[in-house]
């Protein structure tokens, strides 16, 4: 029974195992086949990243052998140099006398910008020419450090001293005797975060917010509107005389909803001048309205919407500065001279240099800020003797007249090169004597 039944399930033992290499060779195959699949997709998909690869470097390559060409050589870069002097020398230009360029190199930025707020990294003549409308044009300005194969080959180098030079490159390693070191700086010597004790004997010329720097850097300028001639802030400047009576029909238009006195724009609350507390003891005799964050006020400085509640709503605007130095008049005093308001100024400068007379009130005219609150008042309630603050209107304009121009002039007076001088302590030019903390109005 035994070997029956062995016998008897002998094919059927064979049967099952045959079955069983049969399916484990499929599935043997099966597995091979999809090892390979895989295999296979994975190449496709390494040799679909190596082309992405291959072309972003081959897309990073093109760029930056652009990038350098445009930059470095002068074949590419200076392209628009040529075409543009030729542009210049077809409008038969003679001011230049024929002479080489001069190229200008803006060291570090201002505030950031490294543009120092011109529309370009390189500026050629035909920007000095028609947009600044210089005297002498042919000059390159430009912020591009390798314009040249060396920085000795620039002909001057501009230095925005507002603000700590970089700690890598921070000055030139070497320099070119022919070469100008312009300190340039807008701001008042409280605000210079820059040691000017490292640098004796480094400076050739300033150009600055002074009178008495070489260069002349203002906002803005009074031009005489019959002679076209600039009032320059000499000690006694000859302005036009005042008139007794003066009209101006737009203000007369404005004067019914200018009913409230005074406002103020600031976002530095405390300063060097304690134009603050000027302010409070104002506010105890007159209406002041604060806006920005020193006050409870609130309005975008510079927008639309204030240019036009100043012009319409308020009689008079606080120019307030926050140091008393020398010369210092901010930008904003002469955006305000623009508006149908009265500037009330308080600062270092002698404005009587710088703005026609009858144009402003001076806050340190008075003795007192009763005083001057009082004399506020009286103007707000007599719009004849209101309206003579705009008198010069009728005379005299505000323009913008860029140093810049005045800088490539002097790069192209004959040996320019040996006339300059060293300003051999440029801390103590810039800082002593240049600002008071006393001021003339006591409060």
């Amino acid at each position: 029974m035994d070997m029956f039944a062995r016998s008897q399930g002998e094919p059927l033992l064979r049967k099952n195992t045959t079955a069983a290499i049969i399916e484990n060779d499929n599935i043997r195959a099966n597995a091979i086949q999809i090892e390979r699949y895989e295999q296979m997709q994975l190449k496709r998909k390494c040799r679909t990243k190596a082309v992405l690869v291959i072309l972003t470097l081959l897309c990073i390559t093109g760029f930056l052998t652009w990038l350098y060409i445009d930059h470095t050589v002068p074949e590419f870069n200076q392209y628009r140099l040529v075409q543009s002097f030729e542009e210049l020398n077809s409008n038969n230009s003679t001011s230049d006398n024929g002479q080489q360029p001069r190229i200008i190199l803006l060291w570090n930025t201002f505030f950031g910008d490294e543009r120092w707020s011109l529309p370009d990294d390189l500026i050629d003549p035909s920007y000095f020419h028609k947009e600044l409308q210089c005297p002498v044009s042919n000059c390159v300005l430009t912020n591009k450090r390798d314009l040249f194969p060396q920085l000795q080959m620039y002909d001057a180098i501009l230095f925005h001293t507002a603000q700590p030079f970089s700690v890598i490159n921070s000055v030139p390693s070497q320099r070119n005797p022919r070469q100008l070191y312009v300190f340039a700086l807008m701001e008042p010597p409280g605000e210079t975060k820059h040691i000017l004790s490292d640098e004796r004997n480094f400076y050739n010329l300033t150009m600055t917010y002074r009178t008495d720097s070489d260069i002349i850097w203002a906002y803005n300028w009074f031009v005489d509107k019959e002679t076209g001639m600039r009032i320059l802030p000499t000690e006694y400047p000859k302005w036009r005389p005042v008139p007794n009576i003066y009209n101006d029909t737009a203000i007369w238009k404005l004067w019914p909803n200018k009913t409230k006195m005074a406002a103020w724009f600031v976002s530095h609350c405390e300063t060097l001048s304690k134009r603050e507390r000027l302010t409070a003891e104002l506010q105890k005799h007159m209406e002041v309205d604060v806006y920005g964050k020193c006050g409870p006020m609130s309005c975008p400085n510079g927008s639309p919407e204030c240019d036009k509640m100043l012009d319409e709503k308020y009689k008079f605007y606080f120019s307030f500065e926050n140091s008393l130095c020398i010369d210092y008049i901010t930008e904003k005093l002469y955006k305000v001279m623009k508006r149908n308001i009265i500037p009330v100024v308080f600062g270092g400068a002698n404005y009587k240099q710088f703005l026609p007379p009858h144009s402003y009130i001076n806050v340190e005219d008075f003795a007192t800020p009763s005083e001057l609150a009082d004399y506020l008042q009286y103007l707000a309630k007599n719009p004849i003797e209101y309206m003579r603050y705009f008198w010069w209107r009728q005379h005299y304009e505000l323009r913008f007249y860029s140093p810049f121009c005045e800088l490539c002039q002097r790069l192209h007076q004959p040996q320019y090169y040996l006339k300059t001088q060293s300003y051999s302590d440029i801390e103590k030019w810039w800082l002593k004597g240049s600002c008071r903390f006393k001021s003339r109005i006591k409060f």
